[in-house]
């Protein structure tokens, strides 16, 4: 009986480790964030704008707006998980040069020149202060909302709360919580998550014009996400793109992927 007694005081330790693990490195499982110098200079043949917004908490945001003479609208398009606008600049030039478009991207808190500290509640506030920014330049109806991946959480909060053109979504998830679950099943998500995005339950709100964007063998964000998503998109006006044999990180060497931007983003509303 001692023995199995160790044993089980063994297993609750671990078990308490592993959940004291979790808080503690949750947000670098979430967020792969790098940092860029305050004096990096970017580079693009699309003219731009840096911009320092500042938000809440004494945070500073930074972000980039390519500027074109007479652009179809804007696109505010919110980026995955890892890299800076150091990258993310480039598909975003690319996007303005491809369509027409005005592109505004920012980078997250603890990401390349942005600063502050992070919460669930500040985050999701940052993207609206970025919205803000567009309608500053744009009507609302000018307005495109890209988010890819976890990009997707920023979009669809945004979206519910807004009259924009449209709601464009790559590679996201339902919510961060049915990722962590899968990952962590034997693990009390539910109260140990910090941030606990939900496009799921946003979507159900959203009723601009939606289309999702998904591969088939995504293995980071499955397939079926994307398909949750569509089946819960509260628009009378969506639909859904299979990428098939993508993956996760490589639709834009699909042919269909920019068929299907080309579909979404040069059709009249």
């Amino acid at each position: 009986m001692k023995y199995l007694k160790r044993i089980g005081i063994v297993i609750i330790a671990l078990y308490l480790v592993i959940i004291f693990m979790l808080l503690s490195f949750q947000e670098q499982l979430i967020f792969r964030s790098e940092t860029l110098p305050q004096d990096h200079v970017f580079t693009s043949s699309v003219p731009f704008e840096e911009l320092y917004l500042k938000a809440s908490g004494d945070a500073i945001l930074h972000g980039l707006h390519y500027k074109l003479d007479n652009p179809n609208g804007v696109i505010i398009y919110f980026h995955g998980n890892a890299q800076t606008l150091e990258y993310w600049g480039k598909w975003a030039e690319k996007l303005s040069q491809q369509y027409n478009y005005d592109v505004v991207v920012m980078d997250y808190r603890g990401y390349g020149k942005s600063t502050g500290k992070r919460s669930h509640k500040a985050m999701l506030g940052d993207g609206l202060l970025f919205y803000d920014y567009c309608k500053t330049k744009f009507s609302e109806a000018e307005i495109t909302i890209f988010g890819r991946s976890l990009g997707g959480a920023f979009a669809t909060h945004v979206a519910k709360k807004s009259s924009a053109k449209l709601l464009l979504l790559e590679s996201t998830f339902t919510s961060v919580t049915a990722i962590a679950n899968k990952r962590f099943w034997f693990l009390p998500i539910g109260w140990l998550l910090q941030y606990p995005f939900q496009n799921d339950q946003n979507i159900a709100q959203i009723t601009l014009p939606t289309y999702i964007i998904h591969g088939t063998n995504d293995v980071i964000i499955p397939y079926k996400h994307g398909q949750k998503l569509y089946e819960k998109s509260g628009s009378n006006t969506k639909k859904f793109y299979t990428i098939k044999d993508g993956f996760h990180n490589n639709l834009i060497s699909h042919p269909t992927y920019f068929e299907a931007l080309d579909e979404i983003l040069n059709t009249k509303y």
